[in-house]
């Protein structure tokens, strides 16, 4: 890889990776874009890196002009926002998260000591490159950003720069990878299980057993969860599957994990079934897939996790048939914890746990 200047006879290259539909969604880059553009933004580039406002680098893999990344400096020079972009061939290869780690020292090199990223929400395929050189990102902000002559919402990010700057992830972004067993499969949602997510939510046992529901779970209610999910995976705090049939496909329930402590390696797992999933040991089997996930070592495809807790009411003795089941170890009691929907007095948690050494003395739960 090479970061050089951008050139007129990179002009025709520019125009075609600037007029992918991923442009328009997530850059304000002129649409349609045109050959004079192209040229306007050399010619401007060039204006730029001699002001000292802006340095403008075209990014050359194995021999070609595959999309350019900036250094952009509006107010102090000791300040810098990054852009970039990548023609569709060269993404998810990388590409970019090289370019950072040329650009990012080079800048700190020319007294920047503070750089930004912002993007629109939902861009994930930029925030992957953010994250991957160590960007901590910030949001959904409300409002953060005007695209196309509205006003959306982003998300915002910043590194500071100096001689010690190490260009890697600050934290793990959780992908949940797809783990099936005898009688479930557990992948990660997508947006035809919205309408189970409904269903699940206005079940009269589920409300009662998870806090925080609205009055009315909508459609809007669902999608606002997997977005949430998502974020939680992107920032390294939880992990979350889809419990689905191995034959249909159909979304029976939800299984989760999320980060207690980082340091030591703790976390907590927590589920919930749809009514058509319940009675069948699924919940159990799905349970012991996920901690399992969650205490093999990242060698083996794990989270290298050092504990997993559980948490149940004393008076909810499915979910604690299940804990037991799928192998945790009860430990004891927290006592006057959970408040119950209809406000009455609160009521102890059964505490259990499940660590690596755990796993060698469990088979698959009955």
């Amino acid at each position: 890889m090479t970061l050089r200047d951008l050139r007129e006879d990179d002009v025709d290259t520019i125009v075609s990776y600037c007029n992918d539909p991923a442009m328009e969604v997530w850059t304000t880059v002129p649409w349609p874009y045109r050959r004079e553009h192209a040229l306007e933004y050399v010619h401007a580039g060039r204006r730029a890196w001699a002001e000292g406002s802006r340095f403008d680098f075209g990014i050359e893999y194995e021999g070609r002009l595959v999309g350019a990344v900036d250094l952009r400096r509006p107010v102090l020079p000791a300040l810098a926002e990054v852009g970039f972009a990548l023609a569709p061939a060269a993404r998810g290869r990388g590409v970019m998260s090289r370019a950072l780690r040329l650009v990012l020292p080079w800048g700190a090199r020319q007294g920047i000591e503070v750089v930004q990223w912002r993007a629109n929400a939902g861009n994930w395929a930029s925030r992957r490159a953010a994250w991957s050189v160590g960007f901590t990102v910030e949001g959904p902000i409300a409002g953060l950003l005007e695209h196309r002559g509205r006003i959306v919402d982003g998300w915002l990010a910043s590194m500071r720069l100096n001689a010690d700057t190490v260009f890697t992830p600050a934290h793990p972004w959780f992908d949940p990878v797809t783990l099936t067993g005898r009688s479930v499969r557990l992948r990660t949602s997508r947006e035809s299980d919205v309408p189970r997510y409904v269903q699940g939510m206005a079940d009269a046992h589920n409300r009662w057993w998870l806090p925080g529901l609205p009055a009315t779970y909508t459609e809007a209610d669902a999608r606002h969860q997997l977005r949430r999910d998502a974020e939680k995976a992107a920032s390294g705090e939880a992990l979350s599957w889809v419990i689905t049939d191995p034959e249909l496909d159909v979304m029976l329930g939800e299984v989760l994990v999320f980060v207690r402590s980082a340091r030591d390696g703790q976390g907590e797992i927590g589920y919930w079934m749809h009514p058509e999933g319940r009675g069948r040991g699924l919940a159990t089997e799905a349970t012991f897939l996920a901690a399992r996930h969650a205490l093999l070592p990242l060698a083996e495809g794990g989270l290298g996790w050092n504990n997993l807790g559980l948490r149940a009411s004393v008076d909810n003795v499915a979910s604690q048939r299940v804990a037991e089941k799928a192998g945790f170890r009860r430990t004891g009691l927290e006592r006057g914890i959970r408040l119950p929907p209809d406000r009455s007095a609160r009521v102890d948690l059964v505490k259990y746990d499940m660590t690596p050494a755990d796993l060698a003395t469990l088979g698959y739960p009955s």
